[in-house]
């Protein structure tokens, strides 16, 4: 009998028999089970057992490249591979290589080819990119995207010139041309410029790649920066002439342009910026965008020279124009403009009385001032009333009035703050946490503005904000101390993990979608 046990057992841990334990920790346990699975089904969950257990190690590996060799159904070596990438596994590269089907003309073996093109991607090692290179070539088009993704993420230079041929390559789908664009912005080659610049005023199916496009460039640095100025200044003779042969308008390429060189901060344009706001055309709403994507930029920027005719502009009745004036004078922290904003906040319709209150509020130092705007709503908003037809909020003018009242205490509390603090940076950074968000966004501006690198930290933890004009406050205003201060960028650099992790967490998120590609570019400009 006891024969019989001995004889057993040893049975159990050599072939793993039905109904035998084994342990799992080890590697025969692994190996047996997935050389013992009876089809691919039981091959493929042994695999997934060991991906998702606690006891899957780097000793693992080597079997699991045996069995990737010797595998035939690809959906198994699918399932391997997946593993392999996820263990970032450098000893299991030529495997992974040697597994490429480039004739892959069934779906299995297609999926395999992906799953390794994406854990080549993850492994990272530079003796891949032959590989990957190649199956940017395939029929296959989600393996050329993990292909693209995969390069990108290693920042592969030697494969620069198949990545600026699909993306400069008018008959790909679009959407594979946007993933290129993207690898070369992590590729950082500034050979790419001219084919970036190009992709940003392209559409192809009703697909614009601005976007895509101008965050490339932006990775980039100085020398897109440098590529953006003749654009602004109308120099870049080539450029020009490309647009009018693709039947793209010149004011694209200067109201785009004007955004990127907001992005980049660039005071080199300056003064072509400044000459948007009296831009000659007969078209009222072309003049309007003009001036409003001069504001944005020059607001970033903090053009103090661009504070006077934006003081100038805020008669404009449209809600959208005074809005876009407004926040660039209260991001220049355009002060001379106080008298202008109040002046406006008393006259004209409530949506655009509101946008230079807010001006106020963002500048002002003198909560007596809303004081008064409180008292005057009552019967300024009755004449309109009276004037206008169709305004909604006429029919519940009472209701109306309140609301009003309580949005202009609200902005009292912004000029209350500048009371107490006037320029005191310290003061305003004890701000960041107030309960008004109002208060809070104000107080954003003023740290960024203040030129402290100490405080840069304030601003870098923050950054989670809901309130999505606080947020993008906390945002701008780290970008102007980092722009500013050696110091505060090696500060920001010691919160780079937190806010990297911050981005991916959030990504796909729609409602920090937009405000979200600042705090990406904010990331950009710390690591670089």
């Amino acid at each position: 009998m006891r024969l019989r046990l001995l004889v057993t057992a040893g049975l159990c841990v050599s072939l793993l028999l039905p109904g035998c334990k084994s342990d799992p920790s080890t590697v025969e346990h692994w190996d047996k089970r997935i050389e013992n699975g009876k089809g691919k089904k039981d091959k493929i969950k042994a695999v997934e057992d060991l991906r998702t257990s606690k006891y899957l190690k780097a000793e693992m590996v080597p079997m699991l490249v045996k069995h990737l060799e010797n595998e035939k159904a690809p959906e198994v070596k699918a399932a391997i591979v997946r593993v392999l990438g996820e263990q970032k596994a450098a000893t299991a590269l030529d495997a992974l290589t040697n597994t490429i089907d480039g004739a892959a003309s069934d779906s299995e073996t297609k999926t395999l080819n992906k799953e390794i093109a994406i854990a080549l991607g993850k492994i990272g090692d530079a003796k891949a990119v032959p590989a990957l290179t190649k199956l940017l070539r395939t029929k296959d088009n989600y393996t050329v995207i993990a292909s693209i993704e995969a390069l990108g993420v290693m920042q592969a230079k030697a494969a620069f010139q198949p990545l600026y041929d699909i993306a400069t390559d008018d008959a790909i789908e679009p959407f594979i041309t946007k993933k290129a664009i993207e690898a070369l912005g992590e590729v950082a080659d500034p050979a790419a410029i001219p084919g970036l610049v190009k992709a940003m005023f392209k559409e192809r199916k009703g697909v614009s790649f601005y976007r895509e496009a101008s965050f490339a460039l932006y990775k980039l640095g100085q020398p897109a920066a440098d590529a953006i100025v003749p654009i602004i200044d109308h120099s870049d003779k080539a450029l020009f002439a490309w647009a009018e042969q693709n039947n793209i308008k010149d004011i694209a390429l200067l109201l785009k342009g004007a955004q990127v060189a907001g992005d980049f901060h660039d005071l080199r344009c300056e003064k072509s910026l400044l000459g948007y706001f009296t831009w000659k055309t007969e078209f009222d709403d072309i003049k309007l965008l003009f001036r409003m994507q001069a504001a944005d930029a020059l607001g970033r920027m903090r053009a103090k020279e661009a504070v006077k005719p934006l003081a100038g502009l805020l008669d404009e009745n449209d809600t959208t124009a005074r809005k876009s004036y407004v926040w660039a004078l209260a991001r220049i922290g355009g002060k001379d403009a106080l008298a202008r904003l109040t002046e406006t906040a008393a006259r004209g319709p409530w949506d655009s009385r509101t946008e230079s209150m807010r001006g106020v509020a963002m500048l002002g130092d003198d909560p007596a001032v809303f004081e008064k705007f409180a008292a005057a709503e009552q019967k300024l908003f009755e004449a309109e009333c009276k004037d206008a037809d169709g305004v909604p909020a006429c029919a519940k003018l009472p209701e109306s009035v309140a609301r009003h009242v309580e949005a202009i205490k609200a902005y009292g509390l912004r000029a209350e703050a500048g009371k107490e603090c006037k320029a005191d940076a310290t003061c305003w950074a004890k701000k960041l946490d107030d309960k008004n968000e109002g208060v809070r966004e104000r107080a954003a501006y003023e740290v960024g503005r203040s030129g402290n690198a100490a405080l840069v930290d304030e601003l870098m933890k923050r950054m989670k904000e809901k309130n999505l004009d606080t947020r993008l406050a906390f945002i701008q205003g780290a970008d102007w101390l980092i722009h500013d201060s050696k110091d505060a960028l090696a500060q920001a650099k010691k919160g780079l993990p937190t806010l990297n992790a911050q981005i991916a967490d959030e990504r796909g998120k729609t409602e920090f979608e937009k405000v979200n590609e600042d705090l990406k570019r904010l990331a950009v400009k710390i690591a670089r």
